[in-house]
């Protein structure tokens, strides 16, 4: 991608004017698309739906009438009642005046004629209402002696009270008092005791409260249209309160509590807006010191944000002004990209180099960014996914006006300023015991934060989030005491009224099954389905029939005594007397109309009916729903939830969501490093803080009592962002100063440290918001920003400098995952067995075997299968045994080897089963193997030969070989060393054959300096035998000493040459090019591809007598080091063209001592020596 955009930059430098001219029409378009755009205030939009349970929070919010607002009124003066009179006039007043500002649908009074039409409609029609439970009691009542005239007498003492005229209604349809139950089901509809009528008006029981309610035909999201309704409603409560002394007016409800967050928003916005933005501008103009600066970053964040509104406005109509007010924190993210171009132009004043070095990291963090964002998409909240696609159009939009035309205009930068310095170096530290100690501190708090960070909770109590005064909170209280308490809501619906009467009828019988269910509020007995109507008309034809006309004719003698006129209880007459017929459901509008929203919700083709449920014991709850749900499962028309499924499933949604971005833009941010970096390595490393610091977040908030909620879980993903960017960033710092040796880091911190600087004031300003939302956004920026800049200062340099340096020097090899992997299972394996398995095998071979010299024989076979086994199965390193004199070692002998690596022992110990070796005390006293090995009878080399002598002798005489290594110690650089003289004394004085034994690779696969194994290849390679007596290598053991010497010396420069080729080098050069940049690892890796490892060039024999030779145009610089490597005692002189190219390779610590690098067109120091030159193509 640096290519592409160097490309642009190029083609662009020339048209510079025509360029400008598109970027002002370009934005010209975006405003005219931005125009068009609708913009939309609802919040809930925000909030994730389920499928599943969606239908149970639609049902639950139009139960709840959450766009229904509450007015209050009662006396100003808490120690005192007012009358009721009082409020009643101040209460029409209000319903007066606000008729009068357009607002028709205050409820001041119960139309109580529409009441007392209900309750004579009920007992008109009793035949339809009435239950079994209704005729056992009716029936008992009526076997009573005296029954009837008692109740007539009772009559007739209840019409002389004051009351009476409220009275003959019922009286005339129910003389005999027998319908009482009926009417008791219709007065428990009533949804709270707590609340009473007086002439038509609402007051509390305690009659201190007068209420009236009235709804916002916009909703309770639209904060903007409620704002007006707020504006309206304050003026006619302060004309009520002026005109009405004493009276206390107040109004709570939805949308009054969310226009109230949104002054509360707006005021905490700007005082803190004001803040940040006056200290963010102090710290930019004091590190800057130039305001085209200023003008250009500004000018970045314009533009992004104008292809953000834009791409909004051709992917949909309209956008959620809230999605564009989050968005403003994405400013924090964009910010970056400008901030560290323009800081990279005080070191780097040429344009172009600076476009070129910055691509990189810029287009790294931009790409996972926007990929992160884009995983916003697929959340269940329509709102979240617009902000998902803002966030991700925004920063591709500041990415490209950056990278394509900031270069092109903004002004060159003079080095030699002075500005406020953030460069704050990383931390650094003196020797690998502070170190230690710092790993281990993050290691420890790491894993406490993290066992803190399953504990962390998700606050999905929106209340929590609200801000409400104190008088809204007091008027809450009051309310919520009014109301009554519900365990479960269970729910019949059909596509029209009939079909939800049937469901509701089985909802019915259902529940009267239910031992659980304590008490059923409903319409269901007053509005009875078809089916119903028959059989209860049926049941009251039945009991009536025989009984009718004795009943009648006793009340009629009852009532004559009493002095009733005649006929004046023909309704109850004509009622029991009569055959009913059943009714359409129309029939029963007079009981619908009145319950309509609370038990009744109707739509076009959609009809549900409530039922309100009392459970005996809370505990039961889960019990019933499920037989409620598994019958609405059969018919498909029945819903049974509770109101803590409405908040659960918002959490458990929000939780699943939450999941979702943790674990799907983590892998969608690592493939993308990944794929940026080429290195599985380097896409840790950048990984590896923001997960830990993820850890760190979430437990510093559980210690700090900070919940997650609806708003600052989306600033945390921003942060997550945020660190992504400062990783990158800081990865490359390291990277580029590992490849080209200049110092780059401290800039790049300095870059990040302004970043985190902004957005800390930008967020951080809002904690002295008295809003709880925007305070809960700035205690999480305070604690994420902390976390994210810490954990991208040291982690990433800490690791990179493990990976690449050991002690502060370059490592020869650096370190791969696959190196470490091999390493670590290895060495896993290694103790495992030696310490789980060999040891206690060994024991009880002993202790079933004894000490035996038969014993330990078998011991020895046993411990040659374990070396040949180990031999072959070696992670990346090949084991390879060449015996061309066919040497046997029945005979014992003394065995010498060069010592190059801890393998050694295991590949000689392959070669025979009669073989012991002289370990030093390190190998003698290890714990893992030390038992193992003094049962196999070797020799601490520290004991001497002369205290060892007489063991030597006794194994000797038993047929075993005694193996030393004349070098001492382990060759550094697998070369070998001087010789000494003990293994040719010894020799002597055994009189023993020697067998020479050489070894090759073992020092390029586990180097005497480093722990971890490489891919390798070791040959051993056993010699002829030299017997005792021949004297041709000498006749004292010090001539044999310095004869052998010379000979290993030479036989060892004859097996590198026949070894060393350009397939063995091939693994090391590769690594040389490991965490350079991907273009720069993925180069050499195909050329080394394409070429075979440049096997044709530089395997070539012939090469062997050269003295010198020159490399043209050699690039990166591959074939020159394989060529160097291979032909150890050639001078190679490389010259390359691109300055890039020359950089690298003249930061290579590592490169062959006879390997030279040099600019295309300097001269060559051994121009007149050379034997040699090889021009490269220009790809290569």
């Amino acid at each position: 991608m640096t290519k592409f955009f160097l490309k642009i930059h190029d083609t662009l430098c020339k048209h510079r004017l025509a360029t400008a001219i598109v970027l002002l029409l370009a934005v010209a378009g975006m405003v005219a698309l931005a125009i068009r755009l609708d913009y939309e205030e609802d919040i809930a939009k925000f909030l994730p739906r389920e499928k599943d349970n969606e239908k149970y929070v639609q049902i639950y919010e139009q139960i709840a009438q959450q766009d229904k607002i509450a007015v209050i009124f009662t006396s100003r003066d808490s120690t005192r009642q007012l009358p009721v009179e009082n409020l009643e006039t101040a209460m029409q007043q209000f319903a007066t005046l606000m008729a009068e500002r357009g607002i028709d649908n205050v409820q001041a009074t119960v139309d109580e004629e529409k009441t007392m039409e209900m309750i004579e409609f009920v007992y008109q029609n009793a035949p339809y209402f009435l239950t079994d439970a209704d005729y056992e009691r009716i029936d008992s009542l009526l076997k009573q002696p005296n029954y009837i005239a008692s109740q007539l007498v009772q009559d007739k003492q209840m019409l002389m009270l004051p009351t009476a005229s409220m009275m003959t209604g019922g009286m005339r349809y129910d003389p005999l008092h027998l319908f009482g139950p009926m009417l008791a089901r219709l007065q428990s509809l009533k949804m709270s005791d707590k609340l009473s009528l007086v002439d038509g008006y609402i007051f509390t029981a305690d009659g201190k409260h007068g209420l009236v309610y009235f709804s916002s035909k916009t909703g309770a999201s639209e904060s903007g249209k409620n704002a007006e309704l707020g504006k309206k409603l304050d003026s006619v409560m302060h004309t009520v309160m002026h005109d009405n002394k004493g009276v206390k007016v107040t109004a709570i409800g939805g949308p009054l509590i969310a226009v109230t967050n949104a002054e509360q928003i707006k005021s905490d916005s700007l005082r803190a807006m004001a803040i940040a933005v006056t200290v963010i501008l102090i710290l930019l103009m004091m590190h800057y010191r130039s305001v085209p600066d200023l003008l250009w970053i500004g000018a970045s964040l314009i533009f992004g944000w104008l292809l953000a509104i834009a791409g909004m406005a051709v992917f949909g109509h309209s956008v959620s002004i809230i999605v564009l007010g989050i968005g403003s924190v994405i400013i924090g993210i964009a910010v970056n990209y400008p901030l560290h171009f323009l800081d990279h132009m005080r070191e780097e004043s040429d344009q172009r180099q600076a476009l070129k070095e910055m691509v990189p990291p810029l287009l790294t963090g931009n790409i996972t960014t926007v990929a992160a964002f884009l995983c916003l998409v697929w959340l269940d909240a329509a709102a979240m996914r617009d902000l998902g696609i803002f966030g991700a159009l925004m920063l591709i939009g500041t990415i490209m006006f950056v990278l394509v035309f900031l270069p092109l205009y903004v002004k060159k930068h003079s080095i030699a300023r002075r500005h406020l310095d953030f460069n704050i170096n990383t931390i650094t530290f003196g020797n690998r015991s502070q170190k230690r100690w710092f790993v281990g501190i993050v290691t420890a708090l790491t894993l406490v934060l993290g066992w803190l960070s399953l504990r962390t909770t998700f606050d999905s109590n929106m209340g929590h989030i609200n801000y409400v005064t104190p008088e809204q909170r007091a008027d809450l209280e009051m309310l919520s005491s009014l109301s009554g308490t519900t365990d479960l809501y269970a729910v019949a619906q059909g596509r029209s009224l009939d079909e939800a009467l049937e469901a509701n009828a089985r909802l019915q019988s259902q529940l009267e099954s239910l031992h659980d269910v304590k008490g059923v509020k409903g319409i269901g007995n007053f509005v009875p389905s078809q089916a119903e109507q028959e059989r209860r008309l049926k049941k009251w034809n039945d009991y009536w029939k025989p009984r009718a006309a004795v009943v009648v004719a006793h009340l009629n003698e009852q009532a004559a005594l009493q002095g009733f006129a005649p006929g004046v209880f023909s309704p109850f007459v004509d009622m029991v007397s009569s055959k009913h017929a059943v009714v359409p459901s129309s029939y029963f509008a007079p009981v619908t109309s009145q319950l309509a929203g609370s038990y009744l919700l109707s739509k076009k083709s959609d009809v549900k009916i409530i039922s309100y449920l009392t459970l005996a014991k809370s505990s039961q709850e889960g019990a019933v729903k499920s037989t409620l749900r598994k019958a609405g499962t059969k018919t498909g028309n029945i819903l049974a939830f509770s109101p803590k499924d409405v908040s659960n499933q918002l959490v458990n949604v929000l939780n699943d969501n939450f999941n979702y971005i943790s674990y799907v833009c983590g892998f969608v941010v690592f493939f993308f490093l990944w794929f940026s970096f080429g290195s599985i390595e380097l896409s840790l490393i950048s990984f590896l803080p923001l997960a830990v610091g993820w850890l760190w977040i979430l437990g510093i908030m559980q210690l700090l009592g900070i919940q997650f909620n609806i708003v600052n879980i989306i600033l945390a993903t921003f942060i997550f962002g945020q660190g992504d960017d400062y990783t990158i960033f800081i990865t490359e710092g390291c990277i580029y100063e590992y490849a080209y040796g200049k110092k780059r880091l401290d800039k790049y911190t300095g870059s990040v440290v302004l970043s985190a600087v902004i957005m800390f004031v930008g967020i951080g300003a809002l904690i002295i918001s008295k809003h709880p939302a925007l305070r809960s956004l700035a205690e999480v920026t305070i604690v994420g920003m902390f976390t994210v800049v810490f954990m991208a200062y040291c982690l990433p340099p800490l690791i990179f400098d493990w990976f690449t340096r050991k002690q502060g020097s370059i490592r020869p090899m650096p370190i791969t995952l696959k190196r470490l992997g091999r390493s670590l299972w290895a060495g896993f394996y290694f103790a495992f067995m030696s310490t789980c398995v060999l040891k206690p095998y060994v024991a009880i071979f002993f202790a079933l075997h004894g000490e035996s010299n038969a014993a330990r024989d078998r011991y020895h076979r046993r411990l040659m299968k374990i070396a040949r086994w180990v031999c072959k199965h070696t992670l990346g390193v090949e084991g390879h045994v060449e015996n061309a004199v066919g040497e046997t070692f029945e005979k014992p002998a003394i065995i010498i080897s060069n010592h190059q690596s801890h393998l050694d022992i295991m590949h000689l110990m392959q070669l025979t089963s009669k073989i012991v070796f002289f370990t030093n005390d390190w190998t003698w006293n290890n714990p893992y193997y030390g038992y193992v090995i003094h049962k196999a009878e070797f020799l601490p080399v520290t004991r001497g030969l002369d205290n060892n002598m007489a063991k030597i002798k006794d194994l000797y005489a038993r047929g075993y070989s005694i193996c030393i290594f004349p070098e001492g110690t382990r060759s550094a650089d697998g070369r070998i060393m001087r010789f000494h003289k003990g293994a040719f004394y010894l020799a002597q004085q055994l009189g023993a054959d020697i067998v020479p034994v050489m070894l090759h690779g073992a020092s390029d696969a586990l180097p005497k300096k480093d722990f971890m194994l490489r891919k390798g290849r070791i040959t051993v390679v056993v010699g002829p035998r030299l017997k005792s007596g021949d004297m041709s290598m000498g006749a004292t053991y010090q001539e044999r000493t310095k004869a052998y010497h010379r000979m290993y010396l030479a036989h060892f420069e004859q097996l590198r040459n026949r070894i060393e080729l350009s397939d063995y080098w091939s693994d090391m050069v590769k690594h040389q090019y490991y965490y350079k940049g991907a273009a720069v690892t993925r180069r050499c890796s195909k050329n080394l591809k394409r070429h075979n490892n440049y096997s044709a060039w530089v395997d070539d024999q012939a090469n062997r007598d050269l003295k010198a030779v020159a490399i043209h145009n050699c690039g990166q610089g591959e074939m020159p080091w394989i060529f160097a490597l291979v032909n150890r005692h050639c001078q190679v002189y490389a010259f390359t063209r691109d300055d890039d190219d020359y950089a690298l390779l003249r930061n290579m610590v590592n490169a062959p001592a006879n390997l030279h690098f040099l600019r295309e067109g300097s001269p060559c120091p051994d121009a007149e020596d050379c034997d040699k030159t090889i021009t490269l193509n220009n790809d290569e």
